[in-house]
């Protein structure tokens, strides 16, 4: 449990999958719409996946807000928590770059 829930959840990868899914079935919806609107027999048939797409649409727009407010509201508490920062090394403690002048 030394991981705080900000560094455990993969904000990148929720947004990334939510946008994708999100345009996704926005371009199918317009297609679904497109297919439909030319009057054929089939167009009853397509009613169904738009109703699909439409929920798609609605329920990533609503992880989309929903993961925006916790990312925010995880900052804003992540900014009063204690910081503890590991120190960076560049290179190691050992320079294998040295030549050893006994060859």
């Amino acid at each position: 449990m030394s991981e705080r829930l900000f560094d455990r959840i993969p904000f990148a990868k929720i947004v990334t999958t939510l946008a994708i899914v999100f345009g996704v079935s926005l371009g199918l919806c317009g297609v679904t719409f497109f297919l439909s609107s030319g009057g054929g027999s089939g167009g009853g048939f397509l009613i169904g996946f738009g109703m699909l797409e439409l929920a798609a649409i609605i329920l990533s727009a609503a992880g989309l807000a929903l993961i925006l407010v916790v990312f925010v509201a995880l900052s804003i508490f992540r900014g009063f928590s204690e910081k503890v920062s590991q120190p960076q090394k560049l290179f190691d403690d050992e320079n294998d770059t040295k030549i050893d002048k006994n060859e």
